[in-house]
């Protein structure tokens, strides 16, 4: 039986994940997003000044784009900065790690489970091929690295009962660090931690390791609760809350209240915020585990998800159903039970969020959703006479198979093509022809700061954190706590004034970079679709106008006059859009 040879199926395992996870990772995804572009610059500008873009000393909370970013990750990125310098493969090296380490820690973790190494390297083969794993593990991602330490911990914890108390300390040391990791982990970890002592507390002992590391636990997250919870971070939970979207709430709570003809008691009994939150939290609770976002489209965060294709393979939906059955209806055991409530509890933290199911907030599922899987698999292979399992494995691998080709089409070669709009590939070139000799002592002016355009400019010139600091200006905050970059060195970033900018084009030098949109597909008799010859298309001119866009065709450019050339361009459908002043 191939099971026979655990160590080497093992390490066949951990290279295919090790391959999947690293393989072309500086290029695929095409450029950073503006997650990975603020934390690289602010690990940049730790390593240099030791202060945030904000000239704050070593903070706990990073306020960056006013979502204030958790420390973990953040730091953990400093020294790849320092060896690797300001790049994608030292903003994505952290999470590349931890995700291999995910892939190894669950074959360790479902064999203290439930002893069985042929469940454990199942689930580990499933978690390494995921779609949705390999994507957050190739991407700067807190939840993929606080999924990591939540899979160590659970592992030191269960170990502890085996006579060795003294991995209590280690394991609740990784629980609390999950708060410092992923906003997520509030609720998660929390709730998580709840199962542990009700499911386990029969087995806890009283023991000093057991003391220690609680009394570990409690400082650590307190320490961090104070400063983002009770603090900071209560910008960004607001940001999210289901409460945020006034539009949504008027829409489901006032119009209805106004549509009944008296206001009578049971108009506010039946159309208030308490009946609003239940419905509101129940749908977003069913919408993530809801075929489309798992098995067909995934999240709506482009970021999150690549186009066309689901968290999950399409094969593994029977087995899913047949894994959280057998879990619900099994005779339910320590470990059965912990596994099912992990897998129930995760959806909560994204279930309470205005833009659920959500691939990131939802990423606590793993790496127990491969589990569920494999005990679906498992599964059916009980229920078939023996003459048919060998049929039943070579379709399984055949189906299996020609899913990852699939997966692995879109994401190595379609997905740079068509979501290159969604990254930062285009600001990456921006910024190379910014760069160049005849240009880099203009004015730059940017639309649509809320893109926060300026991280991306800042994270591929690694402009200098301390002069960034000193000259950097800020729009005042936003109805919803966010901060936008006005300006900073040659740098402008607002709407452009047609009339009053080109009326002073011959006074100035300046290039104009407004956002604005357009189809791939779309032509028209005053644009030249091709490739730009950057020396060439620049040489001599005054005024250039350069966006970064996206589709579809949104007409939004009115022409002050018709000495104006449009030039598209695409590199990697990463769209910019040149207007050049004859």
């Amino acid at each position: 039986m191939i099971f026979k040879k655990p160590l080497f199926l093992f390490l066949l395992i951990l290279g295919i994940a090790i391959f999947l996870r690293t393989y072309m990772v500086t290029q695929i995804p095409p450029g950073v997003n503006r997650d990975e572009a603020s934390i690289g610059y602010t690990a940049y500008s730790l390593l240099l000044t030791g202060k945030d873009e904000y000239a704050r000393p070593y903070p706990i909370s990073f306020q960056s784009f006013g979502d204030w970013k958790l420390p973990l990750y953040i730091y953990a990125t400093v020294p790849a900065v320092y060896f690797f310098g300001l790049n994608e493969f030292a903003v994505r090296i952290v999470s590349v790690l931890v995700g291999i380490g995910t892939v190894a820690l669950t074959y360790f973790l479902v064999l203290e489970l439930f002893k069985k190494r042929s469940l454990a390297l199942i689930t580990m083969f499933l978690l390494a091929v995921a779609p949705w794993h390999i994507h957050f593990s190739r991407v700067e991602s807190e939840s993929n690295t606080a999924a990591f330490l939540i899979t160590g911990a659970i592992l030191l914890f269960l170990k502890g009962f085996n006579g060795r108390t003294y991995l209590f300390i280690p394991s609740w040391a990784l629980l609390a660090l999950t708060y410092y990791t992923y906003a997520g982990n509030y609720i998660f970890t929390t709730l998580l931690v709840c199962a542990l002592f009700l499911i386990y507390r029969s087995r806890i002992r009283r023991d000093k390791y057991v003391y220690i590391g609680l009394f570990l636990f409690v400082i650590l997250s307190a320490f961090i609760f104070a400063n983002t919870v009770f603090h900071a971070n209560r910008t960004k939970l607001s940001g999210i809350s289901i409460f945020s979207d006034q539009s949504i709430v008027s829409e489901r709570i006032n119009v209805p209240r106004s549509e009944h003809a008296n206001k009578i008691f049971f108009t506010k009994l039946i159309h208030n915020k308490v009946v609003f939150t239940a419905g509101r939290i129940a749908e977003n609770y069913l919408s993530s585990f809801s075929p489309q976002f798992l098995f067909t489209k995934g999240g709506d965060n482009n970021a999150h998800n690549i186009p066309n294709f689901g968290n999950m393979y399409l094969v593994e939906a029977p087995f899913l159903f047949l894994g959280f059955t057998y879990l619900l209806f099994q005779k339910k055991t320590k470990e059965g039970w912990l596994v099912l409530l992990w897998f129930l509890i995760a959806p909560i933290a994204s279930s309470i969020t205005k833009d659920a199911p959500h691939s990131s907030r939802m990423f606590a599922i793993f790496p127990i959703l491969p589990l569920v899987v494999a005990l679906g698999i498992e599964s059916a292979f009980s229920f078939i006479s023996r003459k048919y399992s060998v049929v039943l494995m070579v379709s399984l691998i055949v189906i299996f198979s020609l899913n990852i080709f699939i997966y692995l089409d879109c994401y190595f070669v379609h997905f740079p093509i068509n979501a290159g709009n969604s990254w930062g590939i285009g600001y990456q070139k921006l910024n190379q022809s910014l760069s160049l000799e005849d240009k880099k002592n203009k004015n730059v002016v940017i639309t649509h700061s809320e893109y926060s355009p300026y991280i991306y400019l800042l994270f591929y010139s690694k402009y200098d954190p301390k002069k960034y600091q000193e000259n950097a200006l800020r729009y005042p905050l936003t109805q919803d706590g966010f901060l936008h970059v006005k300006s900073f060195d040659r740098f402008e970033f607002r709407d452009i004034q047609w009339e009053k900018d080109f009326a002073t084009k011959q006074e100035s030098d300046a290039f104009y970079l407004p956002h604005a949109s357009a189809s791939a597909n779309t032509y028209y008799d005053e644009f030249e679709y091709r490739d730009i010859d950057w020396r060439k298309d620049y040489m001599g001119k005054n005024t250039i106008l350069v966006d970064h866009i996206s589709y579809p065709y949104e007409s939004r450019i009115h022409k002050p006059n018709q000495e104006i050339n449009i030039i598209f361009t695409s590199y990697n459908k990463a769209m910019l859009f040149i207007i050049e002043d004859k």
